[in-house]
């Protein structure tokens, strides 16, 4: 198939020309970038008709504008390679054989190296064009040209860098631009036989550096032979490898940020969308539950009558645990342990998946992992498979750090400022890394998931993620011991998002649902710990849950001065609130409230500061009678009230006297 004009119907001729047209175009760009004007020289004109010729034997020698059906770009770029091999050799032979040194190497052959370059542009745009503009199907390729431009551009900057780091400008010497040439040609012939212009897709690493790191040796061996074998020994070594040897550098880590972009991230952590509100439904309030019908005598039995052998009472003591007596005795004060059969019970101190994989599904009563949670690659599916292989109300102890307590450690180890300087990059690694995009798969491809850090919200929310309900829990020698219950089959929820923007189901004017916008204040997985947390902490004063410790040490500062709310001049743009109203409520919260306020309500759209702001009046029963007040005044006088509250409530804030939370 011809190759400007990718119908058949093209002409042979036609692309003749076009390719003929692009050879003398070349050639006048280079001459006026070396001389500064376009009067060809005579003895440049005496040799056009042997440059010219070469191009015409090279060109149906290849047979580059034959028909044909390819299907890959690479089998395009055979012919179009073969050609200016051809005319560079025949070139070269000419050229010595008539003895035409006076002539510029640079015009010639930088001329060659542009024309080629123009080639492979405007061939993969025809090749492209049918599958852009038609919407075809567009077949797979090897070469991936956006890599290619990189590249392209990767190695100008590099050489024209070292050069000017060496002479101290970037005005190259006639030598300098043949040299620039030469590296050009050899990046781009040795490229695309070692087929290093594209990015390996498979999960081996090596694999997909190796093309890169082989055409880096054979471009450094070409460039010494041609050093050796014509005594080119007055080129600065620094500037012709030098520049070989810094551009692969770049390269490489080019290539494995490219990698690490497309290889899938091998962890349960959930990608953030920053520019996606993720839908959270208002919890229930919880119901506080009757003492479960499991404690005996302040214990959690496992069986309703008692297990005759003792055997695993005390094989866990003095065997499985005799080296953490703490840990025991934490066990033993919580559970019932004569009441656990030894058969239907297993310890492990393994990070191995395996080793949880290979138990049956429904059979224990008791399972216990020495191993710490940090080390988990996916802590998800970990607990998954713990829930699968206990019986119902099954017990699953285990344990792992916060980054409070790793942080406690690591000042206890270090002096201050240098634990400073410690835990902000341990901070950085273990807590910033895995929860943003693609830092996420440089954190897992390099840690393996080893060690990670977890908030104690994370760790006791994820286990409610997956089924599992608290017994109890014990802080032992700096980290978190856990007994939990299997509760329930885990759901095939899709994991949280940990997006800084979330959105909550509200009912607006006229009753019509709206949803309101706001930051993200807690931890991940906090949403799981609503019944755990209201069950045992109750609600205070203002209507929030007592000391809620899934709140995040930023997210109580843009709490305090109500810089959560922000995303919510989102919704007065579009209409759907105002600065100042009655706060957007739930429809469990709205039908708890007296009809007269519901009927006020409906006429008015919420707003971001609510009247309780305004009047401090916080908690439940105060916060309805602040909205009375105000919508009773707001009928009477609608403006001046809403100016009135405004500036009640941003003073109040500022001087902190009401917070959000």
């Amino acid at each position: 198939m011809p190759f400007y004009l990718k119908s058949k119907k093209a002409s042979y001729w036609v692309n003749i020309t076009v390719d003929f047209i692009l050879l003398l175009s070349t050639f006048v760009l280079i001459y006026f970038f070396k001389r500064g004007y376009i009067d060809i020289e005579p003895a440049f004109l005496n040799f056009m008709p042997v440059y010219i010729i070469s191009w015409l034997i090279a060109t149906v020698s290849s047979r580059k504008f034959k028909a044909s059906e390819r299907r890959q770009i690479i089998t395009h770029l055979k012919p179009y390679i073969l050609s200016i091999l051809l005319q560079i050799g025949f070139l070269s032979i000419l050229l010595y054989g008539f003895k035409w040194y006076e002539l510029s190497r640079f015009i010639i052959f930088g001329s060659l190296g542009l024309f080629f370059l123009f080639e492979i542009l405007l061939l993969s745009g025809s090749f492209l064009y049918p599958f852009l503009f038609n919407k075809e199907k567009a077949p797979q390729s090897n070469f991936q040209f956006y890599f290619f431009l990189t590249e392209f551009l990767l190695i100008t900057v590099t050489f024209i860098g070292v050069y000017f780091y060496k002479r101290g400008t970037i005005q190259l010497t006639d030598d300098y631009k043949a040299i620039f040439v030469i590296l050009y040609l050899t990046w781009i012939f040795i490229g695309l036989s070692v087929h290093k212009f594209r990015i390996y897709g498979g999960r081996n690493y090596l694999k997909t550096i190796w093309p890169f790191v082989k055409a880096t040796i054979i471009q450094l061996a070409v460039l010494s032979f041609f050093v050796f074998a014509f005594r080119i020994l007055e080129y600065s070594r620094i500037i012709l490898f030098g520049s070989v040897l810094i551009f692969a550098l770049f390269e490489y880590i080019v290539v494995t940020i490219l990698y690490l972009y497309k290889k899938p991230l091998e962890s349960d952590e959930t990608e953030i969308d920053f520019f996606r509100a993720t839908l959270i439904k208002e919890p229930e309030i919880a119901i506080p539950k009757p003492e479960s019908e499991r404690m005996l005598e302040g214990k959690y039995k496992i069986q309703e009558t008692f297990i005759e052998s003792q055997g695993f009472e005390k094989k866990l003591k003095n065997v499985y645990l005799k080296n953490f007596p703490n840990v025991y005795q934490f066990i033993d004060d919580t559970v019932a342990l004569y009441t656990i059969d030894l058969m239907t019970a297993e310890v492990i101190h393994s990070s191995n998946p395996f080793n949880i994989e290979v138990l049956p599904d429904d059979s224990m009563d008791f399972f216990m992992n020495l191993h710490t949670v940090n080390d988990f690659r996916r802590v998800n599916q970990y607990f998954i498979s713990v829930n699968k292989k206990l019986k119902q109300d099954g017990l699953f102890v285990g344990h792992f750090e916060t980054y409070s307590k790793r942080r406690q450690k690591i000042f206890k180890k270090y002096p201050f400022y240098l634990a400073t300087i410690v835990y902000f990059f341990d901070f950085i690694w273990k807590r910033v890394f895995p929860k943003l995009p693609f830092f996420q798969k440089i954190y897992f491809a390099i840690s393996k998931g080893k060690n990670r850090v977890f908030s104690k919200t994370e760790a006791l929310g994820r286990l409610y993620f997956s089924g599992f309900e608290i017994i109890a829990l014990e802080e032992i020698e700096n980290e978190i011991y856990f007994i939990v219950k299997k509760s329930k089959t885990p759901s095939n929820a899709a994991n949280p998002s940990y997006g800084p923007l979330f959105k909550m189901k509200r009912t607006g004017k006229d009753n019509k649902p709206i949803y309101v916008y706001k930051f993200r204040t807690m931890h991940p997985y906090s949403e799981y710990l609503q019944e755990y947390i209201t069950s045992r902490n109750g609600y205070a004063e203002n209507g929030k849950i007592e000391n809620d410790f899934r709140a995040t040490a930023w997210g109580k500062f843009l709490r305090k001065y109500w810089l959560d709310e922000l995303p919510q001049l989102l919704n007065v743009l579009k209409g759907e609130m105002k600065l100042i109203g009655a706060r957007p409520l739930s429809n469990r919260v709205y039908n708890e409230y007296p009809n007269d306020i519901k009927k006020m309500r409906q006429k008015y759209k919420p707003g971001c500061f609510p009247p309780y702001v305004a009047l401090l009046m916080q908690n439940m029963e105060k916060s309805i009678e602040a909205e009375r007040i105000y919508l009773t005044e707001k009928q009477k006088h609608p403006f001046w009230t809403d100016v009135k509250y405004f500036s009640l409530s941003v003073y109040n804030i500022l001087t902190n006297k009401i917070r959000s939370a």
